[in-house]
């Protein structure tokens, strides 16, 4: 009964955000630290996580001076336990911070659903809202970042604090809220990300329209998300800094927990590849793209700006 009214008091606070909902953006912290922690392999996760073993990121500046964050995780329960950071967390990562920077206190589950898959008026199935909300409670993992070695050797960065200790994505999730006569989860914003502090203050954010996550005949499950996410940022990361423009499937494999694909898994993740680039396609944000192949097997996609 006390859950009850909680949620009752709660859910008054709603309307704080329940105008203009629909995310225009998406707003993606890019730095080495961030791309770090969600592409941890298993090994360096759970030694972080249940041994306490720091993690050492280094990064080499524009003008070749070597700085170095060090970073701790503290986690606890089934999702946290269950397997490292993969692509879909980091999608949802994005959408909690883009929420934020459009000025929301919070997001429905729905809402943060729709935007994953960048359509209007889709709900999550009972499968994907289970996702979902596990995915929150591993991002709701503590993070103990030491950036004091990187503030001594780069004054500019004294903006943020030398010891940061705060969940990556600080929130409260309260469940079984009736939203416009539906039960949902209210993910309530209470602090900015620290991975978002510190991109921040390095200005290696990249901003993104989130039409470009809405890919027609799709049906945009956990893998499909993954792939969508990945792809979209890679290209950016390959315009912003003036990449190689080519993404190979072992990397894209690797990140969307494809390890093992047989050659029925691997055809279908490439029509979501072919979908994913003709949309960037049509928005122009490429001019063309080529599935090449290496030894008789496709081996990755060249874009053409």
């Amino acid at each position: 009964m006390e859950k009850f009214f909680n949620a009752i008091l709660d859910s008054f606070e709603i309307e704080k955000f329940q105008t203009n909902f629909r995310l225009e953006n998406i707003v993606s912290p890019n730095d080495k630290l961030t791309r770090n922690l969600f592409n941890l392999p298993a090994e360096e996760y759970f030694d972080a996580l249940q041994k306490g073993i720091s993690i050492a990121v280094n990064e080499t500046t524009f003008r070749g001076k070597k700085i170095q964050t060090h970073f701790k995780l503290n986690g606890s329960g089934l999702a946290a336990l269950k397997r490292p950071f993969n692509e879909y967390d980091r999608a949802i990562f994005d959408i909690y911070n883009s929420a934020r920077e459009a000025n929301f206190t919070g997001i429905t589950r729905d809402s943060l659903f729709r935007a994953l898959t960048g359509s209007g008026h889709r709900s999550p199935r009972s499968n994907q809202a289970t996702a979902i909300l596990e995915s929150l409670e591993r991002l709701m993992t503590v993070i103990k970042i030491d950036f004091s070695q990187t503030r001594n050797k780069m004054p500019k960065y004294n903006s943020v604090p030398a010891q940061i200790i705060s969940p990556i994505m600080p929130c409260k999730i309260l469940n079984n809220v009736l939203v416009n006569g539906q039960l949902t989860s209210i993910i309530k914003f209470t602090d900015e990300s620290p991975l978002m502090t510190i991109a921040r203050a390095k200005k290696q954010i990249i901003t993104y329209s989130i039409n470009l996550r809405n890919i027609t005949g799709q049906n945009n499950t956990t893998l499909v998300i993954m792939i969508k996410s990945y792809l979209i940022r890679r290209v950016l990361e390959i315009i912003t800094h003036n990449m190689t423009p080519t993404i190979t499937f072992d990397d894209l494999f690797k990140h969307c927990e494809l390890f093992n694909a047989n050659r029925f898994q691997q055809r279908d993740a490439r029509k979501i590849v072919i979908s994913v680039m003709n949309n960037l396609q049509s928005e122009d944000i490429i001019k063309s793209f080529k599935l090449t192949k290496k030894d008789g097997f496709y081996y990755s996609v060249t874009i053409t700006f």
